[in-house]
């Protein structure tokens, strides 16, 4: 509908469509006038549009963002065509979410989730999607909660940084340090971010220097995590092990979570605050806590008959508590 010739034409067509419709039933003295219209309505049209020229509002899109449109409208009829395919759903949310099309990219998002539960990329994206359409510097709880879940269960980098930047913005200066220590961890030296996110950790360490406290303050578990060899011996290596840091008493949330695969065992882990599992609640000196390590044979969050497991006693947490678990019980 942007092409002007078209729309001169299609014009025209229309007016001679009626004239044929309207001239028998017009008398001679009308004749005349139907007929100057005719010819003088699409005359005005293409001098109007030599006068002004194309209107933006109709205006093709080019460049870069007309690109990604015409991708949307590819992508789109993919996703109808194919609605339980999480991909098309997922690169719809990405391509509306590049054209700042926020409402169209969280429902894109929230489909393809729906389809792929266990998909922590998706989670990410879903949560930075609510943030911006947020228009706020600090996350929506929901934004929170998905990049909590996706931190505690794999160690994906932009859940991290969402993560350690809302903590800082709610001054919270030793959990961002935390979490910025871990992804700086994660991150090669000669990475494009690594000198960002230095320089954030280097902002946080001062915020926790100047309100007097340190990050030594927060307590680390070292945690060894084994499994017995005659029940790794009828493992493929890649199934998902989830290490959980629950409080001895009470039936709340895990404290922190960290998610490995049969392969990785024995592991030496460092868990501390960037592990939490809900913000503002980590591990905290003198606690009581049991730890669980568990290969979960489906690869799901929640215990099913089949999988493996093994617990810790009880343990007091100090300013570094040292624990083993060994996984060694089929349930």
């Amino acid at each position: 509908m942007s092409d002007p010739v078209f729309l001169i034409l299609a014009t025209a067509s229309v007016l001679l469509a009626l004239a044929f419709v309207v001239r028998p039933l017009l008398g001679g003295q009308l004749r005349g006038t139907l007929l100057a219209l005719i010819v003088l309505v699409p005359a005005a049209t293409v001098l109007l549009y030599l006068a002004i020229g194309t209107p933006e509002a109709i205006d093709p899109d080019t460049g870069q963002t007309g690109e990604v449109r015409s991708a949307v409208t590819d992508l789109a009829r993919r996703a109808i065509a194919e609605p339980e395919n999480a991909d098309h759903w997922a690169r719809l949310g990405l391509a509306y979410k590049s054209l700042e099309e926020f409402s169209s990219a969280e429902h894109a998002f929230r489909r393809a989730l729906y389809i792929d539960d266990d998909n922590d990329f998706l989670r990410v994206e879903l949560a930075e999607t609510l943030l911006y359409a947020s228009g706020r510097p600090q996350l929506p709880e929901e934004a929170r909660q998905l990049l909590l879940r996706a931190a505690a269960t794999g160690d994906d980098q932009k859940a991290l940084w969402l993560l350690g930047l809302d903590a800082f913005q709610r001054q919270d200066h030793m959990r961002a340090t935390a979490l910025f220590e871990r992804l700086l961890a994660l991150l090669p030296e000669d990475s494009s971010v690594h000198a960002t996110v230095a320089q954030h950790l280097q902002a946080a360490r001062g915020e926790v220097g100047l309100s007097g406290q340190s990050p030594a303050s927060s307590p680390t578990i070292t945690l060894s995590v084994g499994i017995d060899e005659t029940l790794a011996s009828g493992l493929d290596g890649d199934e998902t092990v989830f290490v959980v840091v629950r409080a001895a008493e009470g039936d709340g949330p895990p404290l922190a979570v960290r998610r490995l695969e049969v392969a990785d065992l024995p592991a030496q882990l460092e868990i501390d605050a960037g592990d939490a599992m809900m913000a503002g609640r980590a591990i905290a000196l003198g606690e009581q806590v049991t730890i669980m390590a568990r290969v979960s044979i489906s690869g799901d969050a929640s215990a099913a008959e089949g999988d493996l497991e093994g617990r810790s006693a009880v343990l007091t947490i100090e300013d570094r508590t040292r624990a083993e678990v060994n996984i060694d019980e089929v349930l």
